[in-house]
């Protein structure tokens, strides 16, 4: 097969599970590691371009579902930026993955870095852009649900993502980049 098409084709399929897993209608604790884990995974396989691409997706989806309440619906485009920011921090730190990718430092320093930065980007817009945009500020609430709980499941996806794709490699079903 053509590596062009395979790409693609892979995208597609990361795509397709990550939209089952949204649709599914887990608690946010549950889908938020899920979806940010598809995020790594997807930019793993499918480079940096697939990543963003799915990023632009998921908050779209997870609005038309009602996984994110109507009040959050200004704040979309803002969690499409955090997405983006996150596959691009880790795709620019991971470096290349050794034959045991759970150990490549850089693909943790990816994690980690990308987590914080979608975490400072979300804290941002809710403290200081949304309440510039829409001339007052939002609910506590929902300040608390654009901060913290973003870290926790960057964090836990990044996580679940390295362990998943380690498991792969190992089971050859993935080979890594050359």
């Amino acid at each position: 097969m053509n590596p062009q098409t395979a790409r693609l084709t892979r995208l597609v399929l990361l795509i397709a599970i990550t939209l089952i897993i949204e649709m599914i209608g887990l608690p946010q604790f549950f889908t938020g590691p899920l979806v940010n884990m598809m995020l790594v995974l997807t930019t793993l396989i499918s480079g940096v371009t697939g990543g963003m691409a799915l990023g632009c997706i998921t908050p779209l989806i997870a609005l038309l579902r009602g996984q994110l309440p109507p009040v959050l619906a200004p704040l979309v485009p803002f969690i499409l930026a955090g997405n983006a920011l996150y596959v691009l921090l880790f795709g620019a730190l991971r470096g290349r993955l050794a034959a045991r990718p759970l150990y490549s430092w850089r693909a943790w320093l990816g994690i980690v870095v990308g987590s914080a930065g979608k975490f400072l980007w979300l804290l941002g817009a809710a403290r200081l852009l949304m309440p510039l945009l829409l001339s007052r500020s939002l609910p506590p609430a929902v300040i608390a649900m654009m901060t913290l709980p973003q870290l926790i499941t960057a964090l836990l996806g990044g996580l679940l993502a390295l362990l998943f794709y380690a498991l792969l490699v190992r089971r050859r079903i993935l080979s890594l980049p050359e």
